[in-house]
């Protein structure tokens, strides 16, 4: 095997690798997480963002429990990126702006970490791309809310994309959305909705990433209520280095040998 064929495989190794001590299962059933009920704490080792909220006003708007975006969590594993939103918008919501209805956004991947949310994961298709669909050179519709919190859609707020509305496709999520779910944070009466996600390691690399850390980002499509999660880079297990120094070690004796 050729020096150039063999790097390929190492860093697919690495990747594959990961940090496998937890077996996730994307099928909406978030026990895999470790998530504490009362307080909405993850399994120790999983990157979280937590906005428990129950009054009319969220952030930057207003919506409610209806509206609401709770828990967004993060975490890589066996060589994935697994997601996970904890939020009281119920997914069926239709988009009726007419109505003052509006449906779930998608999610945005910040890989600069400089606001410009050019990779998305398309979960609800709105007339753009497929479900469960990752593009890079992303393009997106705006909520109702301007940097300052104030009502004007007219001039919406870049810092929060809310669905997808053109992009180049480089590979595909696997995620699943749970019911209606109780029992969770303060006011164990409200009803909770999860997505959970995963994403190969290699579509990101595909959409631009570089390993480095990055930002993720859900709103509903209106905007009124956002939250954000920033995982660190891929850090390898020990093993993994080892396998990748012993890699390199091997192509360094082939090159001598052909020299």
């Amino acid at each position: 095997m050729k020096i150039r064929q063999i790097l390929p495989v190492l860093v697919g190794a690495l990747f594959a690798s990961g940090s496998a001590s937890a077996a996730f299962v994307v099928d909406g059933n978030i026990g895999d997480w470790g998530i504490t009920a009362p307080n909405w704490q993850a399994t120790p080792g999983i990157h979280s963002t937590i906005e428990d909220q129950h009054d009319s006003f969220l952030n930057p708007g207003y919506g409610g429990q209806a509206y609401d975006a709770e828990a967004l969590y993060a975490t890589f594993s066996a060589g994935k990126l697994f997601i996970l939103l904890a939020t009281g918008h119920d997914p069926a919501t239709a988009q009726d702006p007419a109505h003052n209805s509006y449906g779930a956004g998608d999610f945005a991947i910040d890989f600069g970490k400089d606001g410009s949310y050019d990779v998305g994961i398309n979960i609800i298709p709105g007339g753009f791309g497929i479900a469960g669909g990752v593009y890079k050179n992303a393009e997106w519709d705006l909520g109702l809310w301007n940097a300052s919190g104030a009502y004007a859609p007219s001039s919406p707020d870049p810092a929060h994309p809310t669905s997808l509305k053109g992009g180049t496709w480089v590979g595909n999520a696997t995620y699943a959305i749970s019911g209606p779910t109780q029992g969770y944070g303060t006011w164990t009466s409200d009803k909770h909705y999860f997505y959970e996600m995963s994403v190969d390691a290699s579509v990101l690399t595909a959409a631009g990433w570089d390993g480095s850390a990055f930002n993720i980002h859900w709103t509903e499509n209106c905007a009124n209520d956002s939250i954000l999660v920033d995982p660190p880079g891929y850090v390898p297990e020990p093993g993994s280095l080892a396998l990748l120094g012993l890699g390199l070690a091997i192509a360094g004796g082939m090159r001598r040998r052909r020299s």
